[in-house]
């Protein structure tokens, strides 16, 4: 009886048994480096949102693009959440956005409509209801349990404010305040890192998401017929 233990013990495992060991591995070390590092992703696509709205005659609408100090901050309690993008580069993202919706960019005092942005800011994952709440919060329990070795799941949407005037000659009318949060990013990161913004959202993906927050904020204005 002893050999026969003795010999099953000592049996070399298969390559079946080596491969699963790998990807074992693999899989841990992916889940370690994800927690130390943090990662982003996002499927926030400007031209998507685009698409769903009738674009056919904003070349005659003449805009205006403005924002001197753009908020790109947020203080939620003891967490800071800001972006990679200063306040002049937000403004240049949707300039562009504007141009790609085929407005006639002009200065101010060309302008039929002038667009003044107030603030681009991450959320802090304000935006995050339900199911998916539920799950990030599931994911940063699991996270603290295992000291951060298993990745928490969060996500910030990125809020975009701005006020829209009218301009006919010296006056200048208020249409409104308006607000989108279209944009949005994924994060993977230890419970260590999550509340850090910076650390953790590539700043391409912040881009991608300034950019479909944008194209959400002028989808709002069309829809509400703004510019007629």
């Amino acid at each position: 009886m002893f050999k026969m233990i003795q010999m099953r013990s000592s049996k070399r495992r298969g390559p079946k048994g080596v491969l699963n060991d790998i990807v074992l591995r693999a899989l841990c070390l992916v889940a370690l480096l994800v927690a130390l590092a943090g990662c982003s992703t996002t499927t926030s696509n400007v031209r998507d949102v685009m698409d769903e709205v009738d674009r056919s005659e904003l070349g005659f609408i003449r805009m205006a693009v403005t924002g001197d100090a753009i908020q790109t901050a947020l203080q939620d309690s003891e967490r800071l959440f800001e972006l990679h993008s200063d306040s002049a580069e937000v403004l240049e993202l949707v300039q562009t956005v504007v141009r790609y919706y085929g407005f006639t960019l002009v200065d101010e005092d060309d302008a039929d409509f002038v667009l003044d942005i107030q603030q681009a800011v991450p959320d802090g994952g304000a935006c995050v209801h339900g199911v998916e709440s539920f799950r990030d919060g599931f994911t940063y329990s699991t996270s603290v349990v295992t000291f951060g070795i298993v990745p928490a799941k969060a996500a910030h949407c990125i809020v975009i404010t701005a006020e829209l005037y009218q301009g006919y000659k010296d006056e200048t009318t208020v249409i409104g305040e308006f607000i989108s949060n279209r944009g949005w990013v994924r994060i993977y990161a230890g419970v260590g890192e999550i509340d850090n913004y910076r650390k953790t959202v590539k700043a391409r993906d912040e881009v991608r998401a300034i950019e479909a927050s944008t194209a959400g904020l002028l989808n709002l204005l069309i829809e509400e017929g703004a510019f007629k």
